[in-house]
């Protein structure tokens, strides 16, 4: 009699331990590379993902940063304290070939909501995605690129080093579930984050040995999110980038549909907003692009297309970007 009331109590212990969401070894595991710096949508795109962590869905790596502004990596660690109370995701940032940038927000935030934040210890970012993959399950982790190819060509180009026997392109094909690329446009056209480094471009779309889902300039081009922002309080980082960059007037959600497909797909939710398209994508040396519609390839790239309504979209982003930032 003990022994099967002891059972029961155990019984019960572990159904209850199953019915408090996911642990965080199963959630989707998300390395976010941002060019955080020429659009404020990056700002948003941070909060968001702060927000879905904070929900439990997600479980934020690391972040990198392909601009070659200054301030972008102080930006974004006063961002991870603000939004996420999370001072400890590493951070790491393109060392060479970078995109020379300057930008209407990223001092401001660094100085007025971090001020003691330093970039005299950020890594280089490959390093810092060699180690961080090499410590993860296999075909485990989802990587969000909303900036430049930079740091993803860097990494595919990296050799075998004490964090890993792999190369680049061997560590991707064994780490990475999928890659979500906003960059692009589609089915054809020339857009920002391809162009401003086109060689990074060429060869990260050419090579990736794992599935790319893009998510083009097209499909956020619509869902203008923002100037609700100016209904928070001061001070507020989010809100402040939004107000140097263009006066609290909204913007294009761009990184922020990227993120928020990227995680939520993972969870197996909003699925029903997009449809997919598979083919191959291809960059020109300019940085233009264009699809060849094919059958399913071995390794798949596919650009979405919108089915949800965008005012429907549209509330959804800006609802969690003004929860994010109270």
């Amino acid at each position: 009699m003990k022994a099967a009331f002891v059972l029961a109590i155990l019984l019960l212990v572990i159904t209850l331990s199953g019915c408090g969401g996911s642990s965080s070894a199963e959630l989707p595991l998300v390395i976010l590379d941002t060019d955080i710096s020429s659009d404020a949508d990056d700002v948003g795109a941070v909060a968001i993902l702060h927000n879905l962590a904070n929900q439990g869905k997600v479980n934020v790596l690391a972040m990198m940063v392909s601009s070659g502004d200054r301030w972008s990596v102080p930006c974004l660690q006063a961002l991870n304290v603000w939004f996420g109370r999370r001072p400890e995701i590493p951070i790491g940032k393109a060392q060479d070939g970078i995109v020379g940038d300057e930008s209407s927000y990223t001092r401001a935030v660094a100085e007025e909501f971090a001020p003691s934040t330093s970039t005299a210890t950020v890594p280089d970012a490959v390093q810092l995605y060699r180690r961080v993959l090499a410590a993860q399950a296999d075909s485990s982790v989802t990587l969000v690129s909303i900036g430049y190819l930079t740091n993803l060509h860097h990494l595919l180009q990296s050799k075998p080093d004490a964090v890993s026997p792999l190369n680049g392109a061997a560590l991707v094909r064994q780490k990475v579930k999928r890659l979500v690329c906003m960059g692009g446009q589609y089915p054809s056209g020339r857009e920002w984050n391809f162009y401003q480094d086109a060689k990074a471009a060429m060869d990260v779309i050419s090579h990736w040995p794992v599935p790319i889902v893009f998510v083009g300039f097209e499909i956020g081009k619509d869902i203008m999110t923002g100037a609700t922002l100016r209904n928070l309080p001061a001070p507020n980082p989010l809100r402040r980038s939004y107000e140097l960059h263009n006066k609290l007037a909204g913007r294009p959600s761009w990184d922020q549909l990227a993120v928020y497909y990227a995680v939520m797909t993972a969870n197996g939710e909003q699925s029903d907003w997009w449809a997919k398209v598979y083919g191959r994508n291809s960059v020109r040396d300019d940085g233009s692009n264009s699809w060849l519609n094919q059958q399913q390839s071995k390794i798949d790239h596919a650009y979405l297309v919108q089915r949800g309504e965008s005012a429907t979209i549209t509330a959804k982003i800006e609802q969690l970007m003004l929860t994010s930032a109270q």
